[in-house]
């Protein structure tokens, strides 16, 4: 069969896509001759018809598009082939390649596998039965990498000049330029203030949290891997958002080391938990334990001129365990006031101005963070020390997700065929709001961070500044875009109440109905719903466990 001439291949394929599309088992558009002047190509290819835009909506409508390759072996592309492959990642159809021989861009790099389905010709006529084979998931995965890939590499011109220039540097094991951190232009502040005692603070018992005098501030270590991201991560750094253009100073997927390193050493400040002979409530609160050295994690807020109601805020974070520094976050045009006091929490806290009032500035990679860890709470959000612990060491391993406290879920609206926020009691969760919430500053600050502000599609960031809302839905929506996995809400806590705060915006109806609006439109803009759900909460090992007389609980409330 190899030995047949391009022409008899040419026959071959005819004859099986007529085949196909006369069985009317699936629908399958096959057009012979075009209707308008075919665009010049190759002798040995097939001709790409009519207009760019009329191809594009036909695409749009389409599952697979069928990539003829040259009929003569001794082309490894062709311009057809690239215009037709390019046009199907551009409008989410996935490609099938027919011919083995020929060479997809950036091969070398870019997995192809995962988005296109490359076919030798003498398999034509198992060609319909293959593509029936594959999986509504494989389906959508392939389609997803595919815009990816598209998105990324061959959009705009500048993409391709950097697609080409990121190509010479991998091949000459060139780590790429650190990501640009967001520069703090800081409002200088009076600090003084005796904090006080949070008179809503659960009592704990006898037991410490942690560490709060003997920890000093600590900065988490960066740019560890730059060489080993370069060359041991080449693939997912290829093939994976945001792509190879960036080093970026810390990642959630970095490799953790085996157990042994705790006990037997290895330099990089491991706490294991009663020094490695584990324990119960109190050797767990003296020592973080897990899987990863120690760290420190940054509370960043949000605030527009509520002072008295920031001030409260900040006090109640005295003593917190492992608390590196408070960023504040003033997005009111106004200074604030000369003559405020702030409270003396034991850490730094730095305040810093945004050039305007929008929601979008949670998630500026500011410069000024120094740890992996970052948790974002709202000015008017009560957390207790405890439940701030819990959710550190939570994080500390799912450090891909968001992980907090006030749990929603997007439910299906039969009547009107539409996606509705909702915040009710429910079995299922699928989104947790970043009024109070940890993330991985390589992730979310940074990586996260960097797609919300610059790579996410510009409608979005502009629907949550039309609104004065859904900046935590798009978040979510796009962490579940990247990762396929849900958020992990930790504790019983579903809301949080504010007492002597002025009324909440969430308690106004238009507040709910704009959110409606937000999830639909963003479901547009990605072409899917992102969102999964999932049907488990987090609580503490030892919680409701009946224990010895010598044994103390991990957390007493949670």
């Amino acid at each position: 069969m190899e030995g047949n001439a391009p022409a008899d291949y040419d026959d071959r394929i005819i004859a099986t896509l007529k085949a196909v599309q006369d069985s009317k088992l699936d629908l399958v558009l096959v057009e012979f001759t075009c209707k308008s002047p075919a665009r010049p190509s190759l002798p040995t290819e097939w001709a790409l018809c009519g207009e760019r835009d009329h191809r594009l909506e036909l695409l749009k409508l389409s599952t697979f598009v069928l990539i003829v390759t040259p009929g003569d072996s001794r082309l490894l592309a062709s311009a057809g082939c690239a215009f037709r492959l390019f046009e199907a990642l551009e409008a989410g159809a996935i490609p099938v390649v027919l011919g083995e021989h020929a060479e997809l861009p950036y091969q070398d790099t870019v997995r192809w596998s995962e988005a296109a389905l490359v076919v030798p010709k003498p398999r034509i006529t198992e060609l319909h039965f293959l593509l029936r084979s594959l999986s509504d998931n494989d389906l959508l995965n392939m389609r997803r990498q595919g815009r990816f890939l598209w998105e990324t590499y061959f959009s705009t011109s500048d993409s391709v000049l950097n697609t080409v220039l990121a190509t010479v540097r991998t091949r000459l094991q060139i780590p790429a330029a650190p990501i640009a951190e967001e520069r703090s232009s800081e409002i200088p502040h009076k600090s003084g203030k005796a904090a006080g005692t949070d008179p809503n603070m659960a009592d704990t018992g006898d037991l410490d949290l942690g560490p709060v005098e003997t920890e000093p501030p600590y900065a988490s270590p960066k740019y560890l891997r730059n060489f080993t991201v370069t060359v041991l991560d080449m693939y997912r750094t290829w093939n994976r958002a945001p792509g190879p253009f960036h080093l970026f100073p810390h990642t959630p997927f970095d490799p953790v080391l085996p157990s042994e390193a705790k006990f037997l050493g290895s330099g990089t400040g491991f706490r294991p938990i009663g020094a490695g002979a584990g324990g119960s409530g109190r050797e767990f609160q003296a020592a973080l334990g897990g899987n990863v050295p120690r760290e420190q994690f940054t509370v960043v807020m949000l605030t527009y001129e509520r002072e008295e109601v920031l001030m409260n805020s900040l006090e109640r974070l005295n003593g917190l365990p492992y608390l590196n520094k408070v960023l504040v976050v003033w997005n009111s045009p106004k200074s604030p006031s000369e003559d405020l006091l702030w409270p003396d929490i034991g850490v730094p806290i730095v305040v810093v101005h945004t050039e305007k009032n929008s929601l979008n500035n949670r998630f500026l990679p500011w410069d000024v963070i120094e740890t992996e860890a970052i948790l974002s709470i709202d000015d008017d959000a009560h957390l207790r020390h405890d439940e701030i612990m819990f959710g550190f060491r939570v994080w500390r391993e799912a450090r891909d997700r968001i992980v907090g406290f006030p749990g929603r879920y997007h439910a299906w609206d039969m009547n009107h065929q539409s996606w509705l926020y909702n915040s009710n009691y429910s079995c299922e969760l699928s989104m947790v709001l970043t009024g109070a919430a940890f993330f991985h500053k390589g992730v979310h600050y940074q990586y996260y961070a960097y797609l919300y502000s610059y790579v996410m599609p510009q409608a979005i960031r502009d629907m949550v500044d039309e609104y004065i809302n859904c900046e935590d839905i798009a978040m979510n929506f796009l962490v579940s875009h990247i990762t396929r996995k849900p958020p992990i809400k930790v504790t019983s806590r579903w809301t949080f109440r504010c007492p002597g705060c002025p009324q909440a915006l969430s308690h106004d109806d238009s507040h709910f109905h704009e959110r409606h609006k937000c999830i639909n439109f963003f479901v547009k803009v990605y072409g899917y719903m992102p969102l999964l759900y999932t049907q488990f909460r987090v609580d503490s090992v030892l919680f409701k466990t009946r224990l010895p007389h010598d044994k103390t609980k991990c957390f007493k409330f949670i």
